[in-house]
């Protein structure tokens, strides 16, 4: 006597939970089909509003915050992963990474970087939520015929979560997204984007700044993509490469929405 739902239904269920939250009747959006339940989420993302809850005992982004970093406080790696789950109930992607997940690691970076947080805490909470980042992206349906889109980080950037992010907003975007990881030479991604025909290849960079030889290996991956693939690079450290993404003219993002934007230009 049960009955199974398949990750799409679960997604339109979380979606009808946080629109109806919002003040949508049931009535009007029950019968829509994902593509337009994600559109409306991201209308209310992009408004800025914090969903609460009711019954459901989720919490609000804010509590769900402060939940996540005492989690971290007390190295309670499970007690972590519980938050990121409950968050899938009250929060939908768009408001997940920019209400939790970014504010979470910025947070963990500032403690350590005081000392109110030692490295272990860190890094426990960098696997925890890259590795809940992956599991949610590999679940995300594509649709056949969706243009492919490479993302990685090149030699010397050893940080992925950006990445991560980034690949969450392409496949919300409709794209088919080639996760290639971090620290990869500019001709394995180069020879990637062109086996699986990829219209687009996008960079994550965070950490050192202004390297020389992530500068080389910019300029060496716009060589090896030619002119039929576009370059899109991303992420804290992005701006201090400015001079040589605009010499070999790569496309730069600055957050969720101008990325959002840009693809769908490209």
């Amino acid at each position: 006597g049960r009955r199974q739902y398949s990750d799409q239904d679960l997604e339109k269920l979380t979606l009808l939970h946080l629109l109806t939250k919002a003040g949508y009747r049931i009535g009007d959006i029950a019968r829509h089909g994902l593509g337009q339940l994600r559109d409306l989420a991201g209308d209310i993302a992009a408004a800025d509003v914090v969903v609460p809850t009711g019954s459901s005992g989720v919490g609000t982004a804010e509590e769900l915050l402060a939940q996540a970093l005492d989690a971290t406080s007390n190295l309670d790696s499970r007690g972590l992963e519980k938050v990121m789950e409950r968050a899938l109930l009250g929060l939908s992607k768009p408001m997940l990474r920019s209400q939790l997940l970014v504010p979470l690691m910025v947070e963990v970076g500032e403690r350590w970087g005081d000392g109110r947080l030692r490295v272990a805490h860190e890094h426990m909470a960098s696997s925890i939520v890259s590795s809940f980042l992956y599991s949610l992206n590999v679940r995300q349906p594509v649709l056949p015929g969706a243009p492919v889109l490479v993302v990685a980080t090149p030699s010397g950037q050893i940080h992925e979560l950006g990445a991560l992010l980034a690949a969450s907003v392409a496949l919300e975007s409709g794209w088919d997204v080639l996760y290639l990881g971090c620290d990869l030479p500019a001709e394995d991604i180069a020879a990637a984007a062109h086996d699986r025909g990829a219209r687009g290849v996008l960079m994550s960079l965070v950490f050192p700044l202004n390297d020389p030889a992530v500068a080389g290996q910019i300029r060496q991956l716009r060589r090896l993509l030619g002119v039929g693939i576009s370059l899109v690079v991303g992420g804290r450290a992005a701006p201090s490469y400015a001079a040589v993404l605009n010499e070999v003219g790569a496309r730069t993002v600055a957050d969720d929405v101008s990325l959002a934007s840009l693809l769908s230009d490209i």
